[in-house]
């Protein structure tokens, strides 16, 4: 009797110890301490035509800057923004408005703004895809090429 009862007092101290460490460890869950996606660095990558040269993410609003390295002069026709959300976000203005032109060797500004729906909440990482559709205003046919490119980031107030 002395043996079974050491070890029910061994379990039940040491089952009381394992209960208040799952407790903490669920209590640091919930307040994020585990949130490791806080820790990725942000990037924004494009193919080699169009360098990214910087990035921003406020909300209603993102902001990217472009390098132009085609080595042509180009038109483009259109810009989209998009991320895999059930709802994905949508802007209702870009600036400059599209179609506009674009000088080989040229940085260039692309601003979406008014921006809202695809978990676009201040403080949350997200991941946006950007496409480009432009022609080359040299080409005499003048063939639209698409160009995509991602940006992973924080939304920062």
């Amino acid at each position: 009797m002395g043996k079974s009862q050491a070890a029910l007092e061994f379990l039940t101290t040491y089952g009381w110890a394992f209960l208040v460490i799952l407790i903490t460890i669920g209590a640091l869950y919930s307040f994020g301490a585990f949130d490791f996606a806080k820790y990725l660095p942000q990037k924004c990558t494009f193919t080699s035509q169009f360098k990214c040269r910087d990035f921003s993410l406020k909300p209603s609003e993102v902001r990217i800057k472009l390098a132009n390295n085609l080595g042509e002069d180009i038109v483009v026709n259109s810009v989209q923004i998009t991320n895999d959300a059930k709802l994905p976000i949508s802007c209702s203005s870009i600036s400059p408005s599209v179609p506009f032109s674009w000088t080989h060797d040229l940085d260039k500004d692309i601003v979406f703004s008014s921006c809202s729906g695809g978990a676009y909440i201040a403080g949350e990482r997200v991941r946006l895809k950007i496409s480009l559709r432009y022609y080359a205003i040299n080409t005499p046919s003048a063939p639209n090429h698409w160009v995509n490119g991602r940006i992973d980031g924080r939304v920062t107030s």
